[in-house]
């Protein structure tokens, strides 16, 4: 239920973040009200619809609300929301891999960018900032958990390891929710985040300006010259209309053109929140990803490695620590595949490896990855049998 729910929260912030760009039906705090329950019943539909036909009506829990917001912008935004959720529950909750998952993540930010463009063209950017980013932010907290926990199970980790992890992360979304719904410390934190937007544009207008300005200013004595030129084909009206210290042109010019430049403002901002989400998509969720895959799979990189090393090697050292013994046996493991014409990427688990090995006995390699993963990640002490057993386990593929 608990991986349900993590990958449920984190469908829901993605729907309520792309809809409330255009459909910001009430007050941030009523929405977010709305979006515990919409968490909750969409969760007991997911536990129940498959039992009987007839628990299938438990996705009209979803509309309850439209009891409290009738006006058309409410309607529709519940009816998509609901529509979204059905269509999701039923045909792929807990239907993907990490991996999948994890192109879903890069697919949000492209989604994102697509709202956006839209949300500028439509004139409803600043929906954007005061209803989206707050599911924008859980989403991507939230998503990073399922992947998270859904590599750690497809690599065989212990659950309770798992369960305490995620705790930690669920007091993070639960820290970010409280940002939503508590109007003083969300209007201190937007505040913050508006002045901080605020400024930098005013800057960037601000450097931009005096460009404009001598951008004009030229073209006026570019006018003036060819004008000068018609007139005058001689070239003292050269020298004189090409004369680059008239100051009182640029003041003349400087008074034409208004200070401020609403479209290109938005033009600035818009490339700004772009900006944003990529450097966040880089820094947060790249550097996630890389910290995951080195902290749960660097045994694979590294065997690999140590295979391409022992082509220069005689003989590899036999280790004397139990745990080095059977990561010893488990690297002979991998030689063995690749003598096999079996190709091993650094981004290959353990679970990944064993598929590819699928013409060797199914039982015997899985007991090779479960004591390997047992031995390196669980809390077991292996001792002199298990070693036996994986050297046994090996040399009998």
């Amino acid at each position: 239920m608990d991986l349900i729910l993590i990958e449920i929260v984190s469908v829901v912030s993605f729907i309520y973040s792309l809809l409330l760009m255009f459909f910001p039906f009430t007050s941030l705090n009523k929405i977010f009200i709305v979006f515990i329950w919409t968490n909750l019943s969409s969760l007991i539909f997911a536990l129940n619809y498959k039992r009987k036909k007839i628990y299938n009506i438990s996705i009209l829990l979803l509309l309850l609300p439209l009891l409290f917001f009738k006006d058309i912008v409410a309607i529709t935004f519940i009816l998509m929301n609901t529509i979204l959720m059905f269509l999701y529950i039923r045909n792929s909750l807990l239907q993907g891999n990490h991996y999948e998952y994890s192109e879903k993540l890069k697919k949000s930010y492209l989604a994102y960018i697509a709202a956006i463009t839209l949300a500028f063209l439509g004139g409803v950017l600043d929906n954007f900032i005061v209803y989206s980013i707050p599911f924008i932010i859980i989403s991507q907290v939230t998503t990073i958990i399922l992947i998270r926990t859904v590599r750690h199970l497809d690599s065989g980790m212990d659950m309770e390891n798992i369960k305490r992890s995620n705790r930690k992360y669920i007091g993070v979304v639960s820290i970010l929710s409280s940002m939503v719904a508590l109007d003083g410390l969300r209007n201190i934190i937007f505040s913050i985040v508006g002045n901080i937007y605020r400024f930098i544009i005013d800057v960037i207008i601000k450097i931009l300006y005096y460009p404009i300005i001598l951008i004009f200013y030229l073209m006026n004595k570019l006018i003036v010259f060819i004008e000068g030129e018609i007139k005058k084909n001689n070239m003292e009206s050269l020298f004189e209309n090409m004369n680059v210290d008239n100051y009182e042109s640029i003041e003349q010019v400087e008074e034409i053109i208004p200070r401020s430049f609403p479209m290109l403002e938005r033009i600035i901002g818009f490339l700004l929140i772009i900006t944003t989400i990529y450097i966040i998509y880089r820094l947060i969720v790249k550097v996630g990803y890389r910290e995951y895959n080195a902290r749960e799979y660097t045994e694979e990189r590294e065997y690999i490695k140590d295979i391409k090393i022992e082509k220069k090697k005689t003989r590899e050292k036999y280790p004397k620590e139990i745990k080095e013994q059977i990561r010893f046996y488990y690297r002979r493991y991998l030689e063995k595949l690749n003598k096999r014409d079996i190709e091993i990427k650094k981004s290959d688990t353990s679970l990944d490896i064993n598929k590819k090995a699928e013409k060797f006995s199914e039982e015997r390699i899985e007991k090779i990855r479960k004591i390997y993963i047992d031995s390196r990640y669980g809390d077991k002490d292996a001792d002199k049998k298990v070693v036996e057993e994986m050297e046994n386990l090996y040399k009998k593929l």
